[in-house]
């Protein structure tokens, strides 16, 4: 049983390696360009994370106390 099961294991270690020489032999070559959109989110996913520093002056009524 233990033979058997290392046997699979085996079997399994060279299909493994087979798949990666498959795959790094044949490069990435089927990699899509980025259309429009996907251009719009990111550009709008950026402009998220850019730190926002608030207007203070904003913030005063005529008393200059924060509201």
């Amino acid at each position: 049983m233990l033979k058997g099961l290392l046997g699979r294991v085996n079997q399994l270690d060279s299909t493994i390696a087979e798949a990666i020489k498959a795959v790094i032999g044949e490069g990435i070559s089927q990699v899509q360009e980025i259309n429009p959109v996907q251009l719009m989110i990111m550009d709008l996913i950026k402009g998220g994370m850019k730190q926002k520093v608030p207007d203070l002056d904003k913030l005063r009524d005529n008393d200059g106390k924060f509201t």
